[in-house]
């Protein structure tokens, strides 16, 4: 099963400049390359299922607190990872720009001028 933007003149244009002129460039400097990757992980810590002897109900204890989710966010490079960031909550626009701005800019900056 393909997208049905797939079949369009406009999208099979950009793959054909994507493959004849940014893969040969990416391949020839590959340590200008940076690949940001994010997760998250909720500090719930109650579990979903349990096993109970037949006929008889799974009791389990769960901690009382203020659940919340943290983000990870980090860039991957040729090198290793740079510039790790630690959110309290889930990403969206406004903590992605200041990511950029106060992380990943500086780091960028940081390794050009090596």
């Amino acid at each position: 099963m393909l997208a049905t933007e797939a079949g369009r003149a406009d999208v099979a244009d950009d793959r054909r400049t994507w493959r004849s002129h940014r893969q040969p460039r990416m391949r020839e400097e590959p340590d200008r390359l940076v690949f940001l990757d994010e997760t998250a992980t909720t500090t719930k810590m109650t579990r979903l299922r349990g096993r109970a002897k037949r006929g008889q109900r799974f009791k389990a204890k769960a901690p009382f607190g203020h659940w919340g989710t943290q983000t990870f966010i980090a860039a991957l490079r040729c090198d290793g990872l740079t510039a790790p960031w630690i959110i309290k909550g889930a990403m969206n626009k406004v903590l992605f720009e200041t990511y950029v701005e106060t992380q990943l800019g500086v780091a960028l900056e940081t390794w050009r001028e090596i």
